[in-house]
């Protein structure tokens, strides 16, 4: 039974190596750090596997991941807040156009 832990412990050490040169050859091509961590969460790390990744601490990853989250919460809320109304200009259109051509009258 020792022998097969040692076997599984060398597997995960291995694979774990494979991962993180995955995940920085994924991320090489981009310059910013910011587009580095969100690129990494998004791929499934978590923000201790991302700042050792990156030689940061994990309070530089928090910090960066807050912040692109309070953008994206920004961005979110103004496109729902844009097509909220957008949706109530076009019913009110509508109602016009219902109200317009329920109230004429047949030319004769």
């Amino acid at each position: 039974m020792s022998q097969t832990n040692d076997i599984l412990l060398e597997i995960s050490a291995k694979l774990d190596k494979v991962l993180r040169l995955l995940a920085l050859d994924v991320v090489k091509g981009y310059e910013k750090e910011q587009e580095k961590i969100a690129l990494l969460d998004f791929l499934g790390f978590r923000p201790v596997e991302i700042a050792k990744l990156l030689n940061k601490s994990q309070e530089n990853v928090n910090v960066v991941l807050g912040s692109i989250r309070k953008k994206t919460e920004i961005k979110v809320k103004t496109i729902a807040t844009t097509q909220a109304e957008s949706e109530k200009t076009n019913a009110q259109e509508v109602n016009m156009m219902e109200e317009g051509t329920g109230n004429e009258s047949p030319r004769k």
